[in-house]
């Protein structure tokens, strides 16, 4: 899979010290629906906005993670489209690294009731269903509140525009 980015410290804080952490792996989708939105986790309480996805469970394969995740954070099921790239981030002040992957994909059936985790139930977090140009929009709005959302509001932002200006044609067969 093509490497989008790498997102360090330098970027964020202008840090140049890098986290020797072994990378948790994680998968994300971009989910187009019938009326041509995609889904955002919204986050009620840090009224923060970002990609569907998570963590790859042990023993998951990336595709089958990334199902799991949008059934969980956006209530459907998916058809993957077309794979979009890879983000690395390297956290120095958490300790974290995180190998990323991203997929577009399509909804598959009817959207139904989200399966939250109890963080994410705590966080507030719902799905909201935007046009591509207009989620990128309030992607970039946002202020971040936290370390962590700096480094994600860079990669949805990245993965984002890297959708809209070179996988047009994956895009056309989400509808």
């Amino acid at each position: 899979m093509k490497n989008l980015a790498t997102i360090t410290d330098r970027d964020i804080t202008g840090g140049t010290l890098l986290s020797t952490a072994q990378p948790r792996i994680a998968v994300n989708a971009v989910v187009f629906d019938e009326s041509k939105n995609i889904a955002l986790c919204f986050f009620g309480r840090a009224n923060f906005h970002t990609i569907v996805g998570g963590g790859v469970d042990h023993g998951e394969d990336l595709i089958t993670a990334i199902k799991r995740e949008v059934r969980e954070e956006a209530g459907c099921n998916c058809k993957i489209i077309a794979e979009i790239g890879s983000v690395f981030e390297n956290r120095y002040e958490h300790g974290f690294t995180q190998e990323r992957y991203y997929y577009l994909a399509r909804v598959i059936g009817e959207k139904g009731e989200l399966k939250l985790t109890e963080k994410e139930i705590s966080a507030q977090a719902t799905v909201r269903w935007l046009p591509i140009t207009k989620a990128l929009e309030v992607i970039r709005s946002h202020n971040p509140r936290s370390y962590q959302q700096h480094f994600i509001r860079k990669r949805d932002i990245i993965v984002l525009s890297e959708v809209i200006k070179n996988h047009k044609d994956a895009m056309e067969e989400t509808r």
